[in-house]
């Protein structure tokens, strides 16, 4: 089964979106995923394509303040050094849990998210999350070998920009994770403070980018759990 294919702004490289992506492209299934291809392009637009057909494109705004990445709405931190956060992950790295999509209300009409979804749903294993959430949140599962890829896409009501995110699961604990990211480079996303710490990447792409730090005392269930239980298939 082939999952989406996301063409991303083309940023100047370097630092830990680039060994992100080479992680996704290795083969390693710690760091790859069917669920999604990650493909940097020239050009300013972001394109999410399935089986060659694009389905949604949109301009890609990088951050209002070079200085800083908004993470949810409201909140924004200044990106990590990338040294430090590569040789975290490196360092601490067990599997790659999803990559996510945040798409601004501001960059995409209702109707164009409806009918892609449609698609996705049409042909992949799609669930909307029925969850107290003023956005409509997808997730794409594909299982294959035991093992669930996951990609998450989400119409944002409130975001300003949209953005990207890669969730990874790590071996240290919340407080090491803590400590090795304190405020203000780290922070929670609100309610996601028992789950995962968000960390700003150093502008890479032509859009915001950050990853979430899901750490090894959170009780985080598997996707297929998670859709299984609060998910309704697409079709």
């Amino acid at each position: 089964m082939t999952g989406l294919t996301v063409d991303l702004p083309r940023g100047r490289g370097g630092g830990t979106f680039d060994w992100l992506l080479a992680g996704l492209r290795s083969g390693d299934r710690a760091y790859g995923s069917d669920a999604v291809t990650l493909v940097p392009r020239d050009g300013g637009r972001l394109d999410i394509v399935l089986g060659g057909r694009t389905l949604l494109s949109y301009p890609a705004a990088p951050p209002g303040n070079p200085g800083s990445v908004e993470i949810a709405p409201g909140l924004a931190i200044p990106p990590a050094d990338p040294e430090t956060l590569t040789q975290f992950l490196r360092d601490n790295w067990l599997a790659l849990d999803h990559v996510g999509f945040n798409l601004s209300h501001r960059d995409l009409d209702i109707g164009e998210w409806t009918r892609a979804i449609a698609e996705i749903g049409a042909a992949l294993p799609a669930y909307r999350l029925e969850i107290d959430s003023a956005n409509d949140i997808v997730m794409i599962v594909v299982e294959r070998d035991g093992r669930a890829s996951t990609a998450e896409l989400v119409y944002d009501r409130a975001a300003s920009v949209s953005s990207m995110h890669f969730c990874a699961r790590v071996a240290v604990p919340r407080l090491a994770v803590e400590a090795a990211f304190p405020t203000p480079v780290g922070a929670y996303k609100p309610g996601d403070e028992a789950f995962f710490r968000s960390v700003a990447l150093d502008a890479p792409l032509g859009m915001p980018v950050y990853v979430d730090l899901a750490f090894s005392d959170a009780q985080m269930a598997p996707w297929p759990q998670i859709v299984a239980a609060m998910g309704k298939r697409l079709a």
